[in-house]
């Protein structure tokens, strides 16, 4: 066993060097189109400043999917175009995502002269024959790198849900509730109930945002939120002293509020919660149907690693995350003001610890969890996905290149905070199937917002209605559901220094 763990750790190495996945993601990646002569004028100066900077106040840039529609609608027939790539910190306090008329998504916005440090590539555009552009080509190590190792290889990687030790994932649990709790760690459920409500509900044994000066003045963290079928959201948060918590190897509990218990003796993980706060009782039982999964083979992604597919620093301590419960269900009651209700439903539920900083993590993530018409996905655009089609789990690992595995026309539109994702297109492909799942930002409530005093960092979390299309390149199916979209933003920002 132990050769054969070694040997799956090197394999897991090789082909995760040749994958764009990461843990966050500490810079956005942003293009800006500009004439030739206009870009000339100002390349020796330490920033570039349009003409629309003084009318505007603002650089209008481009994401991705916004770059060729815009060439090709602006500009076709140009002979003279350049396209800059940018890396623009998350954090930078002068990039805002903003809504436009009559456009998907929110538009990025540069407000101030453009840092010449941050440019990583200048193109030039070059028309075809017919007056339209195409991106330039990937570097040639980029293109071939998914076809470095057997497909048969890669395949097993990408289903490794088939091979991963579930008691592994079992003693790691106990670990959680055992260990000492650190500052980025949390319990978090999500269920989705039959008459149409939405439920989360998490756990954070030390506050993410607080930089305790002793033991005795750590805090403890619990959220729960209700997106009702129709009508206002509701929200709940609480911080207690973290010494008030307390532990065994299958619970963990805020004495006469909150009971979160792994039931004992049971082989399928079985989970009940009970909540009593004079604003929301509740009772919950979670049974799986599924067996547990983790975005990282064996549950835990070593330090070393995380420095090389994430850039974490170095020295970084492993991250364990796993889904103990990708799905099932929840049954129970909740008494809420004016909901009270019996209730049945679908269930999620994950794991994460990691005993770190959050300014040390640099960058964000973006996790969804989509239900609907027996489908059950969630993941992380461009890392990992599960996707799930009535029992049969037709996918459960990380997506290659070729797949295109991308979050597209983000909203930003929370009144809670700027930095909430509110809406967007999550894109992948499975065998000769196209899937786009697009959540409604007109639909999303949001169910979580945990800011920190830092105006960069917040987690949460929005829920809303969604669809599903599903595409075999002749006929296109759409489903509805339910989806929930987490976002979460570590980086406190640091100007770049200039050269």
């Amino acid at each position: 066993m132990y050769r054969q763990n070694i040997v799956t750790r090197f394999l897991l190495i090789a082909l995760l060097s040749t994958l764009p996945i990461g843990v966050s993601i500490a810079s956005e990646t942003l293009y800006y189109l500009v004439k030739k002569a206009d870009w000339a004028a100002q390349s020796a100066t330490a920033h570039y400043r349009p003409v629309a900077l003084a009318t505007d106040g603002f650089i209008s840039l481009l994401t991705p999917e916004r770059v060729m529609l815009t060439a090709n609608g602006l500009h076709r027939n140009q002979t003279d175009l350049l396209l800059v790539k940018l890396k623009v910190s998350s954090a930078d306090p002068r990039l805002k995502w903003e809504r436009v008329a009559d456009r998907d998504g929110s538009i990025p916005r540069y407000y101030g002269e453009l840092p010449h440090i941050l440019i990583r590539k200048v193109y030039a555009l070059k028309p075809k024959k017919d007056g339209t552009f195409s991106l330039p080509d990937a570097p040639f190590l980029k293109r071939v790198s998914a076809h470095l190792l057997p497909k048969r290889l890669v395949n097993k990687f990408l289903s490794y849900q088939e091979w991963q030790d579930t008691e592994r994932f079992h003693k790691l649990q106990t670990r959680n509730f055992q260990r000492a709790k650190v500052q980025l760690q949390w319990w978090y459920f999500d269920f989705f109930l039959q008459d149409g409500s939405s439920v989360t509900l998490a756990f954070i044994p030390q506050h993410w945002w607080e930089k305790p000066e002793s033991t005795s003045d750590k805090k403890a963290v619990f959220t729960i939120a209700l997106k009702p079928r129709e009508g206002a959201a509701k929200r709940f948060t609480t911080v207690v002293p973290q010494s008030t918590i307390k532990t065994s190897a299958s619970h963990l509990e805020i004495p006469s509020r909150l009971v979160i218990r792994a039931v004992q003796g049971r082989d399928d993980n079985q989970f009940s919660i009970q909540v009593n706060f004079p604003e929301v009782k509740g009772e919950f039982l979670i049974t799986p149907t599924q067996l547990p999964f983790a975005a990282y083979p064996s549950g835990l992604m070593p330090g070393p690693l995380r420095t090389v597919l994430s850039g974490a620093p170095v020295g970084s301590p492993s991250f364990s995350y796993v889904s103990q419960i990708p799905n099932g269900v929840v049954s129970g009651s909740l008494a809420w003001d004016d909901y009270q209700a019996h209730f049945s439903g679908q269930a999620y539920h994950e794991q994460g610890r990691l005993n770190d900083t959050p300014e040390r993590q640099g960058g964000s993530w973006t996790w969804y969890h989509f239900a609907g018409d027996g489908w059950n996905i969630f993941g992380s655009p461009g890392s990992y996905i599960y996707l799930q089609k009535g029992d049969q789990i037709l996918c459960a690992g990380f997506q290659l290149i070729s797949k295109n595995y991308t979050l597209q026309n983000r909203t930003y539109s929370s009144p809670d905070h700027t930095k909430l994702l509110t809406g967007g297109e999550i894109q992948f492909q499975h065998e000769s199937l196209r899937f786009r799942l697009k959540m409604a930002p007109s639909t999303a409530k949001t169910l979580v917002c945990f800011p920190s005093a830092s105006p960069s960092q917040v987690w949460g979390t929005v829920g809303g209605e969604a669809t599903l299309s599903i595409s075999d390149g002749s006929t296109t199916q759409t489903l509805d559901g339910r989806m929930f979209l987490e976002s979460c933003s570590w980086e406190i920002y640091k100007a770049p220094k200039e050269h």
